[in-house]
């Protein structure tokens, strides 16, 4: 999956429906007929976020360089892991359910690094890299040599 900007809102890590539907292979229209049919089965602040007036403003003047929003639109809903959850869900295609495996691993809950704990781990990851230290050491040894045996070096007289 491509390296897409992590966005959050009231503490959310969030969707604009265009993002989506881009990444089901849909359309923004189908996104919006999806929520208006099961409207009952998304709960406001669980599911979605629906923006508008000065929290608009104050969201597209935060995001004003990411082409998130479109300046002309006068309410936008953000969607939450669950809400995003729900779409692929109700669109039912492969690309959808696909892209929401994509988008449970590698946005909502990104792998952080986990630095070692134990000493066991902390001695493993030192062999591992004296390993490459000492491999990385005998491949320039062996250019070296090479270059003793093989080079020719011209005589200055």
């Amino acid at each position: 999956m491509q390296e897409v900007q992590q966005v959050k809102f009231n503490g959310d890590l969030i969707l604009t429906t265009e993002q989506l539907a881009e990444f089901y292979g849909t359309t923004s229209r189908r996104i919006q007929e999806n929520f208006k049919r099961n409207k009952d089965k998304f709960i406001e602040g669980k599911h979605f976020y629906l923006v508008a007036n000065d929290l608009l403003k104050q969201f597209k003047d935060q995001y004003a360089k990411s082409g998130l929003v479109n300046e002309h639109v006068s309410s936008l809903y953000l969607w939450t892991k669950r809400g995003a959850s729900r779409h692929s869900k109700m669109l039912g295609t492969d690309q959808a359910w696909d892209m929401f495996d994509e988008l449970e691993e590698n946005y909502f809950n990104p792998k952080q690094f986990a630095l070692p704990t134990s000493p066991r781990e902390i001695a493993r990851l030192a062999l591992q890299a004296n390993e490459e230290t000492n491999q990385r050491l005998d491949s320039v040894e062996g250019d070296v040599k090479d270059l003793k045996e093989n080079q020719v070096i011209p005589n200055p007289e």
